[in-house]
Order: structure tokens, then sequence, then C-alpha cells
């Protein structure tokens, strides 16, 4: 904290001596047109002043010989504007929108002076239809953020709305409460996401980084594709939020949201003999206030929210007596509190100052991440999470022409997890996971140095951006993963009495592998993680003419350290021959985007087209793969389970030196495979390559706005973990596999979006999207290969299938209404087809090797399908494994692979006036309004939620129960678990006051 402290005086000095802020590239908006006579000839001595009807702050330009202006990096927000020429009636267009991200156009037609002094036309009139840009994106609105119901109260979630974009299943331990966005196909540890144009993900491990308070969020942009050169480090979308200010009157907002398990259904996959108490309430607080400090020169805003949730987690209990899995409750308390303060100081004319404070804390408890669809409650974990960041940007106008942004920002986050079952192995079941994860304990640190400025300048019918960024990521990593362990084990529930000491208990249990520390009695600290990020760009939008626009940037990225060049000369001997080449940085990131956008001479319909290069960002958890999983830092010995000391021939009697359940690191040594073994950076990594191609119209029919995107990406050099070769490590005392690191897999995705909507001012309106896509990929894990590695390290081509969340239909609609007797009703509807599902072997090892990955409900449809294909197979001989050729079971007729999914969120209120400005709002709203049970998962490894090994009825080979697999296809876990979206139905009862 100390040194915290005295980071941001440096700040505080450093913007004090530079001058005025705003926000950076990104974060703004631009105003254009035309202003004409009503005989459509240009009025070339126009004048065009902007005015926040927030703050006041006001820009003024001239147009040009044709008649055009544009107003560049304007603070999004509500506006008025005058539009003044000598000879001509003035004309003021109120309420005009700028949309973070966007361009508003609006053609100005002035009449004669003498026939009216001054025309005021309200922009809510006015046909909106993007007519210069070629993105593909959506702005969500402070209306909507406000009044739509969300349940759990996190603003990024209203980016589901916007088609292309969809849950991401969880990725890492440590965002196990973060909400996921998946855009384009990819998975949510790859986008980006900023907050008043500066960074907020997790350079450490992917993801986003601080939440922030509902009400401080004014509105944010989602560019899901096809978006400008000012953004970048993202194969997937670029999420821009920007903040609340003060303005020129004093306003606030309180509310109180409440909920607990009366108001709360149970699961569908729960086991209903458990009862139905189960520990749940959870309140959220909110506060806000905003206004001047300083009358017409200085504003500020503050916001505070805190939760606090006593909440509950399903877990499984393996019943050994029924031979069943029973699925009951477990608590899972949190404490989240967060907050921000803005200041804004308009300097000047030409100068405007902003200076933001956030920072979070969380506290929680819940399931860790999942290498099956449940996991025990010994499976839980305490996460801890402090964030606190400082930034401020400066804007200066220095002519009516030119506009120059300087912002600059500091952060630091701190993140730890604890088992709450601290020293137990995991024991990975077929069905379930049990046991404390071996991905925890673990702790990330981060802290962040950012540097970015926009130079805008207007020439002639060119708006051009120029600008770049630099980031100092200083990383580290606290890891005591693999310490106890992982047993992988091929059946729930013993079959036989395997160890002959005359009865059947967990000791005889089967399992294939035991996976652990070669040092066990400590962990290890990676300090010193450290990446430089620098980026420059260059973007031209050129109105080619009154209806045509041509978009053109390129942007050049670089990562100084992602493939951990500052430890290069640290590297095990015994893998440095299998580095080729030299190792360097990747500085040849250059992405180029082309676009362009038609309009209509009525502006009522534009076509719009372009493609791009986008380039991912590397986590730095790959520079730990590498430093700690070095066959030497951090040994991992992956040893024979006693599966492999089973006799050939005679009773199925294990010896009595065979590991068991009690004792199971006993076994020798294996080549390591997944996350074992010796992790190594291939020299030649890149940064993930995206290619986004897109095509669409928008039309605005009668106030409708209706719009349609055809996009295809074509993704390359993404990252694989793949075995390379084998070499005696003396540490484990045994051979040990090198997995290259490298970027040698890709992805690809096509879809139809369509959206259409309608404001009707006040903030009411509609939204409703629709999406048809495919996406897919060649690993269910992002990055960081601790699953099961490829099928085949020669062939990786037999690991291509459907991504994890691959949903070929999704549909949503939003909606906020003005009812009778002074209602306001407001509803979120989402629909969407199921996802695939991995097939598992019976021992849970690895998927079914000759068949797609990601095969259920894809390339089988229905469970027939299936077992015509497992038929088929074992009249072959089966699946050819070390130990020998195995024929596969049969599944039940009524085994599922997923589920649709559909759920409705409503809020009703009431606002009433109790004083001069006072409001107060009573509110109920219901989650999943009519309970529909939707079956989902969590974890990338089996996000559809349904049991996905071919667990053997019996391990007896000779008993029917052997080719029959009835608990494959069952349901165990619903979308939202207790009470998260798509979950079983609640209530909640909530107020908020303004002022």
């Amino acid at each position: 904290m100390k040194r915290l402290r005295c980071e941001l005086a440096v700040l505080c000095l450093f913007l004090m001596s530079g001058g005025v802020l705003m926000a950076q590239a990104g974060a703004t908006a631009t105003l254009r047109g035309e202003v004409k006579d009503a005989q459509g000839n240009a009025v070339t001595k126009a004048q065009v002043t902007v005015t926040s009807l927030q703050t006041g702050l006001s820009r003024q330009t001239a147009v040009d010989r044709t008649g055009a202006f544009v107003l560049a990096d304007l603070p999004p927000g509500t506006v008025s504007v005058l539009v003044a020429a000598d000879g001509f009636a003035e004309q003021r267009y109120t309420d005009v929108p700028l949309r973070v991200g966007q361009t508003f156009d609006l053609p100005v037609v002035l009449a004669v002076a003498g026939v009216k002094e001054s025309v005021s036309v309200s922009a809510t009139t006015l046909d909106i239809v993007n007519t210069t840009s070629s993105v593909v994106d959506a702005v969500i609105t402070a209306p909507a953020i406000e009044k739509l119901p969300l349940n759990g109260r996190n603003f990024l979630e209203l980016a589901l709305l916007v088609p292309g974009n969809a849950p991401a299943p969880n990725f890492d331990p440590t965002k196990t409460s973060s909400v996921l966005i998946s855009s384009a196909g990819q998975f949510g540890r790859g986008g980006n996401i900023t907050i008043d144009g500066m960074d907020n993900n997790d350079d450490v491990v992917g993801g986003p980084l601080m939440n922030i308070a509902q009400d401080s969020v004014q509105e944010f942009q989602i560019a899901t594709s096809r978006f400008s050169a000012e953004l970048g480090r993202s194969a997937g979308s670029v999420i821009n939020v920007v903040t609340r200010s003060g303005g020129d009157s004093t306003h606030g907002a309180g509310a109180i949201y409440w909920r607990d398990s009366s108001l709360q259904s149970l699961p569908a996959t729960y086991d209903r003999s458990a009862g139905n108490d189960f520990p749940f309430d959870r309140e959220q607080l909110a506060g806000s206030v905003g206004g001047p400090i300083r009358k017409n020169s200085l504003f500020g805003f503050g916001a505070i929210e805190y939760r606090n949730q006593d909440g509950a987690v399903l877990v499984g209990t393996r019943n050994d007596a029924a031979r069943t899995i029973t699925r009951s409750f477990a608590s899972a308390p949190a404490d989240n509190l967060l907050g921000q303060f803005r200041a804004d100081w308009l300097a000047s004319p030409s100068n405007h100052v902003t200076v933001r404070y956030s920072g979070e804390s969380v506290d929680d408890t819940g399931a860790t991440k999942l290498d099956r669809a449940i996991g025990t409650e010994s499976q839980r974990q305490r996460s801890q999470n402090h964030y606190n960041g400082v930034m401020g940007t400066w804007s200066s106008v220095l002519s009516s022409r030119s506009v120059n942004t300087l912002s600059v920002s500091v952060s630091t986050f701190h993140n730890t997890i604890e088992p709450t079952s601290p020293g137990l192995p995991q024991l990975t079941f077929p069905s379930l996971v049990d046991g404390s994860s071996f991905r925890v304990p673990q702790s990330t640190d981060q802290r962040r140095w950012q540097f970015a400025d926009t130079y805008t300048t207007i020439r002639g019918s060119h708006t051009i951006k120029a600008g770049g960024e630099f980031q100092r990521v200083d990383a580290g990593f606290g890891l005591d993963v693999f310490r106890a362990g992982r047993v992988e084990l091929v059946q729930d529930f013993p079959q036989f009495d395997a160890d002959g000491d005359g009865k059947v208990d967990d000791n005889d249990l089967l399992f294939a592998v035991t996976i652990r520390s070669g040092h066990p009695e400590s962990g290890i600290q990676l300090p010193n993680c450290d990446n430089n990020h620098t980026a420059l760009f260059v973007q031209d939008d050129w109105k080619f003419s009154s209806n045509l626009t041509f978009n053109a940037g390129l942007r050049w990225e670089m990562d100084s350290n992602v493939k951990n060049i500052s430890g290069y000369g640290d590297i095990n001997p015994i893998a440095q021959p299998f580095l080729k080449g030299d190792r360097s940085a990747d500085k040849n990131n250059f992405g180029p985007r082309i676009g362009f956008n038609w309009a209509t001479d009525n502006g009522k319909m534009s076509v719009h087209g372009g493609y791009g290069i986008y380039y991912d960002r590397i986590t730095l958890e790959i520079m730990s793969l590498e430093r700690g999983l070095d066959g030497r830092t951090l040994p991992i010995e992956v040893r024979a389970g006693n599966l492999f000391f089973l006799p050939l021939n005679g009773p199925p009697i294990l010896p009595p030196f065979a590991p068991s359940l009690s004792n199971p690191f006993t076994g020798f040594i294996l080549p390591g495979a997944g996350a074992g073994g010796i992790n190594i950076i291939d020299n030649s990594m890149q940064n993930p390559t995206v290619q986004q191609f897109n095509l669409g119209v928008e039309r605005n029919f009668n106030g409708w706005l209706a719009r349609i995107d055809g996009i295809h990406t074509h993704g390359t050099q993404f990252i694989i973990g793949r075995p390379i070769g084998t070499v005696f490590n003396p540490v484990v005392g045994g051979p040990d596999t090198i997995l290259n690191l490298e970027s040698s897999v890709g992805t690809k995705y096509d879809a139809l979006l369509a959206s259409v909507e309608r404001q009707f001012g006040r903030g009411f309106g509609l939204r409703a999207s629709y999406t048809l896509a495919k996406a897919f990929n060649y690993a269910n894990d992002d990055q960081i290969p601790f699953a099961a590695g490829p099928i085949d390290p020669n062939n990786l081509q037999r690991d291509y299938g459907p991504t994890p969340n691959d949903q070929r239909h999704r549909f949503t609609f939003a909606g906020v209404w003005s009812a009778p007797k002074g209602l306001n009703v407001s509803a979120i509807w989402a629909m969407a087809s199921g996802v695939p599902m991995d097939i598992i072997m019976p021992d849970g090892t690895s998927r079914i090797p000759v068949i797609q990955r990601n095969a259920g409900g894809r390339q089988f449809k229905t469970p027939g399908d299936l077992n015509a294909f497992i038929q088929d197979l074992n009249a072959k001989g089966g699946i050819s494994t070390p130990a020998g050729s195995v024929l596969l079971p049969l599944v039940s007729n009524d085994a599922k692979f997923n589920d649709s999914f559909n759920s409705v969120d409503l809020r009703v209120s009431r606002p009433f006036t109790v004083g001069r400005g006072m409001k107060i709002e009573p509110m109920v709203e219901v989650f999943n309004l009519f309970n529909v049970t939707n079956i989902l998962g969590t974890s990338n490894l089996n996000y559809s939620g349904y049991s996905n090994a071919l667990i053997r009825d019996s391990q007896d080979p000779a008993s029917p129960g052997y080719l029959t697999s009835s608990a494959f296809g069952h349901a165990v876990t619903t979308a939202g678990g207790v009470f998260g979206s798509g979950g079983p139905r609640a209530f909640q009862l909530a107020a908020r006051m303004t002022f």
C-alpha cells in the first residue's frame, strides 16, 4: 500500500504538470454532418456548437467548403447542437445521443432568416442509421443498465443482448465468480474490456479484472467484430465502458436488493430427499451521488456498492450404500465491496481534466474450476481479490479541427485462493470430482502502468486518428499446485474385492494414473513475470462522398516478454535440445483494417463491410508454465495407477505392492501427460491471430432500426501444448515428456447476426437479436494445456471440433415499457440451442479417440446414433489402448447430450414522488419466471451439464453391465447453479430512491 500511495502521488503530479484529461482512444464519440439550405446547396459559413447537457462543456467548429463538419473525441452523453450561419435561421437539435465508440451523422437543413428566427428539433425524431462505420457493434445505454432486471447486478451480462455474444465457460480458478463473455466464437480469456479507455484485463491468467458499481456506468459499447485500429489486444470483442460524471445539478440514488431461500426454487438436479432447506440469502446495497464541486468548472461523482451473500453451491456426494451420487448444498458465503470516485475539471474552454479512482475487495467461497460437471463439498475454494486503480486523461482542443488526448493509469491486483479442505488429493471420478483441487492454493499479483495518447485531426473529408500506448505489467505467481496430487479413477464405486482383504471398499477402487509434484512438501514462488506492451495505430475515416465512407487503419502491437525471453537462459538443460532457432519478441504484429459504409440519400439505409487482422493477448501464465513446470522447480510425477497391476488372466486381484487409494502415489513413473512433463515455449510462438470479414445492411423502418451482418473469422497461431519427445529426468527418477507450447492450431467462426430495436424516449424501448453461428477450434482449453493432450501429437487435425460453448441458435429480447397505473415493466428473454458434449472413455482419462471432439449433439444427434457407432466399433475389436483393445459400453435410450436454454427475467416497479425532486421506486424482480429447467455446466471441459463419461455399470467383463453405461447422459447441474442466470426461479425485492 505504501508503494501504491507513492505511485498515485507520482501520477497526480504527472497530471497536474500535463494539464487536462478526457477518455482515451475508443472511449469517445464523434459527431459529423453536412449543412445545406432548402435547395440542397452547401452552407459554407456555418458554425456548429455542441454543448453537453450534463456538464455544459462546449466545442465549436466551422463547416468546410462542402458544408461538412466533424467534431471528434467528444465525451459520450446527451448533447445539444446549435447550427448558425449569416442569412439563415438558427437550428438547434436537442437530446442528441453521442454513444461511446460510435459516430452520429447529423444532416442539417437551414431555413432562410426571417421565416423562423430559431428552429428546435428533437433528435428522437431523427432516423439514426450508422452511415459512417463498418464495425459490428452495439451500445448499451444507461436507461437499459438501470431498468433491466439483472440477476446478480453485473452490467456486463447485458453484453449477451448483442448478437454474436454468448456466455463463456469457466477457464480458470481465479475467474469462477466472473461474468465471462464469448464473442465471435472465442473464449472469455482473450476479450478486451476497457473502462474509460484504460485496460481492465487480467494479463496474468486472462479474463476481466475489476467489476464496477452498476450506478457508475453511463454506457458501454461492445464491438463484436471488425473494430477500428484504435482498439486491439483481442481476437474476439472489445467492451468499452464509460463511467458517469457529475453535472451542474446535484443528483444521486440509493437502493437495496434482497432475496433469500424462501423466494427461491430448487435446482432440478437437487436430490429432494435431502430436504428443502438450503443456506441462501443475498443483500446488495448501492448508493451514488454526483454534482458540482465548483459551479460550472469542477464536478464530482461517486458510487459504492456492497454485496453480502450467504450462498450455496450444488455439490455431489458418493452414496456407497446405494451406489449413487446424491446432490445437496454446501455453503458459499461472499462479501464484495466496490466503489469509485470521479472528478471532472473544465480547466478552460479547450481543456478538460478527469481523474478517477476505483477499488474492489472480494472475499467469497464457491466451487473451484471443475474437471467434471459437479464436485463434492471439498471441491470448494476461498478466493480473495483486491483491486485498486487510479486513472486520468487530458483532452486538449488544439483547434476547431484538432484534439489531443493523453491518458495514464496505475492499478494493482492481488488474488489468493485457498482450498476449503487443504491437504487432500483431487480424486477425479468419472462422474464427479472429490478431494481438494490440484490447482490450489495459488496466488497472483499484477501491477500495471499504462500510458496512451491519441491525436485526432480533421483534414478535409478525412478524420484521422493516430496514437499509441505503452503498458508495463509487473506480475508474480505463488503456486502450490499439484502438491496434494491428483488421482484419475476409472469407476465411481468399487465393483469387487480388488485387494483381496475380504471386503469391498474404496481401497478397491481402480485408478489409471496419479499426478503429483515431485516436491510435495513445498510450493514455488515465481516473481518478475513481467511484460511491456507497446502499440501504435493510425485510423482514417474518409468521407469520400455524401453517401460513401471508407474506413482504413493500421495497428502494430508488440509484447516484450510473453515468451519468457528474460528467463530463456534458465531453461532446464535437458529440454534445451528441443528448442529450435532463436527466441525473440514477436515484432511483426501488423493489423490492417479496411471497411466501407454506403448510405442512401435519405440516410434510412446503409450497407457496410470490411476486413481486418487482429491479435489476441498471450497471458503471462504461459511464462509460469515454462518457469514452473520445468522438471526442476515443480517437477510433475505421473505414476501408474493400480489398473496397471491387474493381471491379464485369472482373478482380478491386485498384488500387495500395488498402489491403493489410501496410498496412491507409489506406482512406477510414466511419461508426463497433459499438464505433466517439462513445459517449454516454442521459440517461434506467435500471438494468436484472427482475420475477420463482415458484410451487412442496416435499415430504418418508421423508427424501427434493423440490422443484419454476415461474419466470418479465421484464426491461426492459437496455442496448444503438444508432446514432442521424452527425456530422462533425474529429479523424478524416470522419463519425462517434453510439452511444447506452440502456435499451431486455429479457430473458425461463421455467423449471421440480426437485430432490431426501437427507442420511444425517456428510457423506454425494445431490443431483439438473433445469432445463427458455428464455432470450431482445436482444444477445450484456451492457451493453458491442463487437460489431456492431443489425441495424436503428430496429427492435430484429429482434435478439430466444435467449441465447448458452441450455440448454433441464440435469441434475446429486452424491453422497457411504461404500463398503466404508473407501472414500469422491463424484461429480458433469452433462448439458445444446446452446446455440444465431449464423450469420455470409460476410464475418464480422455475422450474417445476415434470420434470428433465435442461430438455429442453434433456428430451424434441421438443415443441411437451413438450406440450404432459403438456397436460397429466393438464389432471391429473396439478401441486400441496401451493395455490392449477395449470394448465400449452402450448408453441408455433416454440419455441426452445437451439441453436448450429458455429463461424470462421480469421487473415490475412503481415510482412515487415523495418530495421535490425525490422519488422512491419499489420493485419486484423474478428470474426465470416460468421456472424452466435449463441443464448446463460451468467447466470448459464439460459445459453440457450432463454426465459425459461412458461409466460401466460393472467392471466385471463377464457381467452384462460391463457393456452398459446407464449413467451416461443424465442431468447433473443446471444453468446458473443455485441462483444464477437461467437457474431455478427466484424472486428479488428491491427499493430505489433517487434525488
